[in-house]
């Protein structure tokens, strides 16, 4: 583990130089912040309100950090803290309403010996793990679309607002491919050892639809993969208000 941990490092700071360090020092506090919040959380604090803090660290770590220009790291913020007051809003009903929150049947060997009165909200923790699993992502599209319109109005100065618009969708239809993915990929490779005991047990479908376990896993990758989609006419509109107003200025 610590001779692949400095393997990692080696081939950073090689690829990277200088930078690295930044990447590296950036890639600390956010470990730090997630141990924080697992902490806070088994100490009984509320479970949304410091999830909410703990996000906002780490946006501004995984965004001012490791963005060079202001006006594509702010927009990127703005972005990211609209998408994550969506995927919340849309999360605390459907976890609510799905009831896929705690251990699942398959659990049950290893919690034997356990009590479950944890004293936590499972639900309130659900939402948790939904928004610190879609940060990554959403961070990362709205800076690669942001930069990338950021440098289509650099080069065309010329061009009006609705076209910045439109250039926005066309940049986000890029990325989004990629983007979903990878939270496809990750929902099956994380859930690989379940399908290999569901098939083992012989589940019949409806009875793998209602597994809590794989419920849980499906509403984080959609409820992700809507946040990340939302975030291409997210970004697209703050950067076409941005152009807008400057075009106002100076007919003025």
């Amino acid at each position: 583990m610590l001779y692949l941990f400095l393997t990692f490092v080696v081939l950073l700071l090689l690829v990277s130089g200088t930078r690295g360090f930044t990447l590296l020092f950036g890639l600390g506090i956010n470990v730090i912040s997630i141990l924080a919040l697992l902490i806070l959380i088994a100490d009984g604090f509320n479970i949304l309100i410091t999830t909410g803090i703990v996000a906002l660290i780490i946006l501004v770590v995984a965004i001012f950090m490791n963005v060079d220009n202001p006006q594509t790291a702010n927009t990127a913020f703005k972005t990211s803290l609209i998408i994550v007051v969506i995927i919340l809003l849309i999360t605390i009903p459907l976890e609510t309403w799905a009831n896929a929150q705690g251990m699942g049947a398959e659990n049950q060997d290893e919690l034997e010996a356990f009590s479950l009165a944890a004293g936590i909200s499972f639900p309130e923790l659900a939402i948790s793990i939904i928004v610190i699993n879609s940060l990554g992502v959403i961070s990362e599209t709205s800076v690669a679309i942001t930069s990338g319109l950021n440098e289509i109005v650099d080069n065309k100065p010329t061009l009006t607002p609705r076209e910045i618009f439109n250039d926005g969708f066309s940049v986000g239809n890029k990325i989004l491919n990629t983007q979903t993915n990878t939270l496809l990929f990750n929902f099956f490779s994380s859930t690989f050892p379940l399908f290999f005991l569901i098939h083992s047990l012989g589940y019949k479908f409806s009875e793998i639809l209602n597994d809590k376990l794989i419920v849980a896993q499906i509403l984080t990758t959609l409820i992700c993969t809507i946040g990340v989609i939302l975030t291409v006419p997210i970004t697209s509109y703050l950067v076409y208000r941005k152009a807008n107003n400057k075009v106002k200025k100076t007919e003025k």
